[in-house]
């Protein structure tokens, strides 16, 4: 076996090992017990009615639950941007009983549950003993504009952080349609009774942007207004113009331009 033969099979290797093709040799790596173990930045809203309850908090992360009651895996994972897949990398993890006991990653996986990470997805396995519960974890999303897949179908619930509403289009919407808004504890909560679409996407703003949008809806106005109005002056100082020439057509040519068909004739 030659040098080249040699330095031809080691490029080939570091540029598979770059590209991410070792991942699927390896298995896309694993979650260690210590993310999975690590303390959630809030409390988890195991108490909801939906099948899964979501919590956006203002500091950019949200607590995610999920009724995994009838189910024996669940897949997790996230779009790239590129028309691939990730996984989602889920920290806090937790496993909630039917009876209420709450366990963490390291001690999901010692009675049985498994969490394997691959290149594309994260798999969470439950073992006999864990048909009815529920698992919780940890992540980052924007209140401005939270988008997360619908892993489970069935009832969500999204609350946003306090101070933030959906309230008045194009500044804030939800979709799937048909959700219903309330508010809890002066925090708004969109509500649908099932969802069978691949994701939920809530743009919301802060109250307090509403007069930050007026400015700007106010200026847009005001220059969209003095655009008009300077080009109907030029206009007319055309028309007067064409007059003094005494040019023909002047009144079919300036109706050209008001259809915006071209300049006239005589200014080609």
């Amino acid at each position: 076996m030659n040098r080249r033969f040699i330095l031809a099979l080691a490029t080939v290797a570091l540029l598979a090992a770059s590209a991410g093709c070792l991942g699927y040799v390896t298995g896309g790596g694993e979650i260690a017990n210590e993310t999975l173990d690590a303390e959630p930045p809030g409390e988890y809203p195991w108490s909801a009615s939906t099948d899964v309850r979501i919590d956006v908090r203002n500091d950019g992360t949200y607590l995610a639950v999920y009724n995994t009651t009838g189910h024996e895996e669940v897949r997790l994972f996230e779009e790239t941007g590129y028309g691939t897949e990730d996984p989602l990398q889920p920290r806090a993890f937790r496993y909630r009983y039917a009876n209420g006991t709450v366990i963490n990653g390291t001690q999901f996986r010692a009675r049985g549950g498994e969490i394997e990470q691959t290149t594309d997805e994260v798999w969470v396995r439950f073992d006999d003993g864990m048909t009815n519960g529920s698992i919780a974890y940890a992540g980052d999303g924007s209140p401005r504009r939270f988008i997360t897949r619908t892993y489970i179908t069935g009832s969500y619930t999204v609350q946003l952080p306090e101070g933030f509403t959906t309230g008045i289009r194009p500044f804030g919407h939800a979709s799937p349609s048909g959700y219903e808004v309330t508010s809890v504890d002066g925090r708004e909560r969109l509500v649908w009774e099932e969802v069978t679409t691949s994701v939920v996407v809530v743009q919301a703003y802060r109250r307090g942007d509403l007069p930050v949008f007026g400015a700007i809806a106010v200026v847009a106005i005001v220059i969209g207004t003095a655009g008009y109005l300077y080009f109907r002056r030029q206009l007319t100082a055309l028309r007067d113009r064409r007059r003094e020439m005494g040019l023909e057509d002047v009144e079919s040519d300036l109706e050209d331009l008001d259809d915006d068909d071209g300049p006239p004739p005589g200014m080609r």
